[in-house]
């Protein structure tokens, strides 16, 4: 099997996990509106949320994820299959995750009041610590299920890895769900909330979290992989292991600090304005594309690019790198282009009972970080390329890059009016995306004697070609919808819910068609690469359905 038709099957496992995930992942989110509304007690949320899920990101897109797959594939080629050193290397994170999560539990109240502005209403401010403190041992089951899960990567098998956050997902909205039909909607003010109904909040999320880790073990096991803690760490060469970690450490200290400012710019927002709950939401969605499609992509294609750079085949390496670049441009530039018209109307049909007035605070928020989503998956590419080689110093300067700028921009938000200060906090991420990618591929560019990037700007510039007629067809038949329709309908909120999901699916519907066509034609292969699997067996489905009648 050629590496292209393995990397799209290995991809196609793992973006139908994430698809399902990321489904139940936009429900969730949805039913925690429904509960929180534009309030001080969903920022407070919000906040709590961000202590735990900052300190996984981080690991799972740093410090973990760049150390694990290299080495472990490294140590394959040992006389013991590399078993020895993998017990090692495990026992050694395994530790610092119990070493972290211990220590960042009798700092939540700290930790809130980093991440909080100083503003931030007393009452807000508890309740926040108190979803904290039973939502932050977390922290040790989402590192959990990192390390487990590279460890199936770097051996090839993709599918859990993908699948296991549906079941966190499912944990959570079972506990979301519970809340509203005990206690109700709408609740947002710090003060309506008992410990019971915090209770239910935060422990839904670290049971989920924790099953999400533990149903790992099964494949590992059924595999023949065993585990035995090691505490020798010397020896076998895990310094290398070492001073990637020391780097990648760094880059999550360098990002911590912008995620401190973005949240301290966020809570500094007036009671009823887009605050922390609404960038979040917003984020959620803007990730949906970007976990769906590019770290699909590039998971996959990871293992490839550190095989090759172990055997210091540098052409493999920046044909795998130009490779994941056209996938990326011809995936997501259709998702930024069509969330450009779509995205209000995408955010009134997901977040069902909301005002318009929030559900169009939220959708501008959304197409403002999608302005950055193509570079943000150019950002990532990079970033997994240097961490191929072992290198984790490069992407730590690239870090500094990326977050400087946004802590720039993100304080000079302090003087956008309270109404607009979310949407340009989205709009200095997407800024700070650009700037980092196209510094991080001028200097990936330097390290592999240079990238095919004729081919990346050609497939990019196709694929925007490709894409605008389609976004004008969209626009002109889903915003009448969307405008005219509504009044028609029954009830105001109502009527703008029905009439924007009719809006998504016939103009969604056209946008997608079209250029799925104008791609096909234009010979943009990244696209048929992944669209014509799903194409053919959907025709495989209608031509048994067919003979059967």
């Amino acid at each position: 099997m050629t590496t292209t038709s393995s990397l799209a099957r290995n991809s196609a496992i793992m973006a139908a996990g994430s698809l399902v995930s990321r489904i139940l992942g936009v429900v969730r989110q949805a039913l925690i509106v429904m509960i929180f509304g534009r309030s001080l007690a969903g920022d407070a949320w919000s906040v709590a949320n961000t202590l735990p899920n900052t300190v996984f990101l981080l690991l799972a897109g740093g410090a973990i994820n760049a150390v694990l797959v290299p080495q472990i594939s490294k140590a394959m080629h040992h006389e013991d299959g590399g078993s020895d050193f993998i017990d090692r290397l495990l026992t050694l994170a395994f530790t610092g995750l119990a070493v972290i999560t211990a220590v960042c539990i009798p700092l939540v109240p700290v930790l809130v009041n980093v991440f909080s502005d100083s503003g931030f209403p007393r009452s807000a401010h508890d309740l926040s610590v108190a979803f904290a403190f039973i939502a932050m041992p977390a922290v040790f089951f989402y590192g959990l299920y990192a390390i487990l899960g590279q460890v199936l990567n770097a051996r090839e098998e993709f599918g859990w890895f993908s699948w296991a956050p549906v079941l966190c997902n499912i944990v959570w909205i079972i506990g979301l769900g519970s809340f509203l039909g005990v206690y109700g909607s709408r609740l947002g003010q710090p003060e309506q909330y008992t410990s019971p109904m915090i209770a239910l909040l935060a422990g839904s999320l670290t049971v989920g979290v924790a099953l999400q880790a533990l149903v790992l073990l099964v494949p590992l096991w059924r595999s023949g992989f065993r585990y035995r803690p090691n505490f020798g760490f010397r020896g076998v060469g895990l310094g290398s292991a070492s001073k990637v970690a020391g780097w990648t450490f760094a880059a999550l200290v360098v990002s911590q600090l912008a995620l401190v400012v973005q949240s301290r710019v966020l809570t500094s927002a007036d009671p009823g304005d887009s605050g922390k709950l609404a960038y979040d939401s917003a984020f959620m969605l803007f990730m949906t594309p970007h976990g769906l499609i590019t770290v699909s992509v590039v998971t996959a294609l990871f293992t490839s690019m550190s095989r090759a750079a172990a055997a210091d085949d540098t052409p493999a390496v920046r044909q795998d790198v130009t490779h994941g670049l056209g996938v990326v441009g011809a995936t997501v530039i259709p998702v930024t282009i069509g969330g450009l018209v779509l995205g209000t109307a995408l955010t009134t049909a997901i977040f069902v009972g909301a005002s318009i007035q929030t559900a169009n605070a939220f959708g501008y928020i959304t197409m403002a970080m999608l302005l950055g989503l193509p570079a943000f998956g150019a950002f990532y590419v990079v970033q997994r390329a240097f961490y191929a080689y072992e290198d984790a110093r490069t992407p730590f300067w690239l870090q500094v890059v990326n977050s400087g700028a946004f802590v720039v921009v993100g304080l000079a938000c302090y003087l956008v009016s309270s109404e607009y200060r979310a949407v340009a906090v989205a709009g200095g991420q997407a800024l700070s995306n650009v700037l980092a990618a196209v510094i991080g591929i001028a200097w990936l560019g330097r390290r592999l004697g240079g990238i095919d990037l004729h081919v990346t700007i050609r497939t990019w510039i196709r694929t925007l070609v490709a894409c605008l007629p389609a976004a004008l067809v969209c626009a002109a038949v889903a915003l009448p919808i969307r405008q005219f329709l509504h009044p028609y309908l029954p009830g105001p909120t109502q009527g703008w819910w029905l009439s924007s999901v009719l809006a998504l699916i016939v103009g969604g519907g056209v946008f997608l068609a079209m250029y799925l066509a104008a791609a096909r034609r234009m010979h943009i292969d990244e696209v048929d690469e992944f669209a014509g699997p799903i194409l053919r067996r959907l025709r495989g489905v209608s031509a048994r359905r067919t003979s059967d009648a």
